[in-house]
C-alpha cells in the first residue's frame, strides 16, 4: 500500500497496541460466568498466560478480587501505563470511562458495550460523544457494539474462547459479532487456523477498510475473509481490494441483499446495505471471491490456503461408480467448469490397467474395482490424471482410507496403525505432486463407512474433502476465477 511515511510510523505503532498490547485493562470485569465482563477478563488473563510479561487489570468499583487479581475502582488507579482497554459497561457509562481512558493516555480500546448508533437517536448521540473524545485524545477503538477481537499469534484477545481457536493463516473481519464467532468455530472444526479476528461492530472509529489495509501487509495473514452487511467507504474498499487481491485472496459473504435483510442490517450495526447488483459487479472487478455462506467461505478458504490454482477450468473426475460420476460431471458443468477430454496417451495407459469392461472416458469409472483390497488401480489412475496436460483440476470420489467397518474391525491394532501411517505417507507424496503439476485435487466422500479413529486428522490437513460434488465444483469455480483474475 502507498502510505505517507510519517503516517505509516504512527499507524504501525497503533496496530501494535491493538494486537500485541503489553498491558490490558478490562473496565466492567466480572467474576460471573456467562457475562461479557467475565469473558473479557478471561480473554485478558489468557493473553497473560501466552506472554507472562503482559499485565491484565480488572476494573470494577463493586469488586475487590476477580480470578485472583486485584480489582481497581477506576482505570486511573492502575499503576503504570495501560496500552489497551476492553470496555464492557452500560452504554450510558461509556463516555465517562472513555474520558478516564484519555486521561490515562490509553492507546487503543475495544468497546464491546451495545446501545449506541444501532439503537436510536440517544444512542447515536452517545456514539458521537465517544468519537469526539477519541479524536481529541488520539485513541483508536474497535466498536462499539462488537464481540471483540483476537490475534492468534500473539494471543492478545478480547473474546473469551480464543484459546479454543487454532493459529493459522486466515484473518476474519465480521460486521456481525455472533456470526463471526460462529464462522470461526465452524472453520476450527474443519482444521482452519486463524491469524486475526475483528468484530467491527458499529465502526464508529475504525472501519472495515482500516483493518483490510492493515491485513494487506500482515505477514501472518495469507487469506482474508469478510462478513459484510454494508460498506461505509465503498470506493476505498474496492480500491484496496484491487491491490490486495493481487497478493492475497479475499473471500466475502455479503448479506443484506433483500429489503428485509437490509432493514435488519441497519438496526444491527447501522450498516447501509446498498445495491446488491453493484456489490456483485464491484467484487468481480476487484478480484474479491463472493461466496454464499460461512460453509462456502470455509470450503474456499481451505483450498486457497492449501492448493495450487488451476491453469484453466477443465476437470477430471475419478469415481467409484457410474452414477456418482454423472452427478459430479453435471455439478461441474452447472458451475461453469468443463469436463476434460483426456489425452489419447492417458486413455492408452488406463486401458492397460483397467478391466476389459472399462469404457474409456472422463469421468474415469473404476467399474466395480474393490478398494482396500490391495488393488492400487485408483492410485495409478489418479497419477495418470495428474500427468495429463488436458486436465486442470481433479475431483476424486475415491477418498483415502475408504474401508468398510468389517475390514477395520478384523485388523489387529499394529496392522491398522501401519496402514494409517502408509496412507498418510502416500497422501503427503501426492500433496507434493499437486504443487509440482500445478493442479488442485479434492476428495468427495459420497458414502461413509466407518473410518478408523485418527484417520482424518493428518490426511485432511493436506487435501480437502467435501461431502457433495457440488461443493467441490463450486470451489474449483472460485479457484479458476481467481487464477483468471490474476492473469488479467
Amino acid at each position: 500500500m502507498k502510505t505517507n511515511a510519517s503516517l505509516q510510523l504512527k499507524t504501525e505503532s497503533f496496530w501494535r497496541y491493538l494486537f500485541d498490547a503489553k498491558s490490558i485493562a478490562v473496565i466492567g470485569a466480572k467474576d460471573a460466568l456467562g457475562t461479557w465482563g467475565y469473558d473479557a477478563i478471561k480473554a485478558a488473563t489468557d493473553s497473560v498466560k501466552a506472554n507472562p510479561k503482559r499485565k491484565a487489570y480488572p476494573v470494577n468499583p463493586n469488586e475487590t478480587k476477580i480470578m485472583g487479581l486485584k480489582v481497581y475502582k477506576s482505570i486511573l488507579d492502575i499503576p503504570g501505563p495501560v496500552e489497551m482497554a476492553i470496555i464492557v459497561v452500560p452504554a450510558g457509562v461509556v463516555p465517562q470511562v472513555f474520558r478516564q481512558c484519555a486521561e490515562k493516555k490509553i492507546k487503543t480500546a475495544v468497546i464491546i458495550s451495545a446501545g449506541f448508533g444501532e439503537v436510536d437517536a440517544n444512542g447515536a448521540k452517545l456514539q458521537d460523544e465517544i468519537n469526539k473524545i477519541a479524536k481529541e485524545s488520539g485513541i483508536r477503538f474497535i466498536g462499539p457494539n462488537c464481540t471483540g477481537h483476537a490475534d492468534f499469534h500473539t494471543r492478545v484477545c478480547s473474546i473469551g474462547f480464543a484459546d479454543m481457536i487454532p493459529t493459522g493463516q486466515m484473518a476474519l473481519l465480521s460486521q456481525s459479532g455472533t456470526l463471526g464467532l460462529s464462522i470461526m468455530q465452524t472453520a476450527a472444526r474443519r482444521g482452519i487456523g486463524f491469524s486475526k479476528f475483528v468484530s467491527t461492530g458499529n465502526e464508529a472509529n475504525l472501519r472495515l477498510e482500516d483493518y483490510l489495509e492493515y491485513l494487506a501487509n500482515d505477514d501472518n495473514t495469507h487469506v482474508i475473509s469478510l462478513y459484510i452487511e454494508g460498506l461505509r467507504e465503498g470506493r476505498r474498499f474496492f480500491n484496496l481490494a484491487k491491490e490486495i487481491t493481487r497478493k492475497k485472496p479475499i473471500i466475502a459473504v455479503k448479506s443484506g441483499t433483500t429489503s428485509g435483510a437490509a432493514k435488519a442490517a441497519r438496526s444491527h450495526t447501522g450498516a447501509l446495505s446498498g445495491s446488491d447488483t453493484i456489490y456483485t459487479a464491484a467484487f468481480k472487478q476487484s478480484g474479491v471471491i463472493r461466496v454464499q455462506d460461512e460453509e462456502e467461505m470455509c470450503d474456499a478458504a481451505i483450498c486457497y490456503s492449501r492448493l495450487p490454482l488451476p491453469r484453466g477450468n477443465r476437470v477430471a473426475i475419478l469415481t467409484i461408480g457410474g452414477g456418482f460420476g454423472v452427478v459430479t460431471a453435471e455439478d461441474c458443468e452447472n458451475e461453469g467448469m468443463e469436463i476434460a477430454t483426456l489425452q489419447p496417451e492417458t486413455i492408452k495407459k488406463m486401458r492397460a490397467i483397467m478391466p476389459s469392461r472399462w469404457v474409456p472416458g472422463n469421468p474415469v469409472d473404476l467399474v466395480g474395482i474393490r478398494t482396500g483390497s490391495g488393488d492400487n488401480t485408483g492410485e495409478r489412475c489418479l497419477q495418470l490424471l495428474l500427468e495429463d496436460k488436458n486436465v486442470d483440476a481433479i475431483i476424486s470420489l475415491l477418498p483415502p482410507m475408504l474401508l468398510p467397518a468389517t475390514m477395520i474391525n478384523a485388523m489387529k491394532p499394529a496392522q491398522l496403525k501401519a496402514m494409517l501411517a502408509e496412507a498418510e505417507k502416500s497422501q503427503a507424496k501426492l500433496y507434493k505432486q499437486l504443487k509440482e503439476y500445478d493442479k488442485p485435487l479434492v476428495y468427495v466422500r459420497r458414502w461413509s463407512p466407518p473410518v478408523a479413529s485418527g484417520v482424518d486428522s493428518t490426511i485432511k490437513t493436506m487435501i480437502p474433502e467435501y461431502d457433495h460434488p457440488r461443493r467441490a465444483a463450486r470451489v474449483f469455480r472460485y479457484l479458476a476465477a481467481y487464477r483468471k483474475y490474476l492473469l488479467q
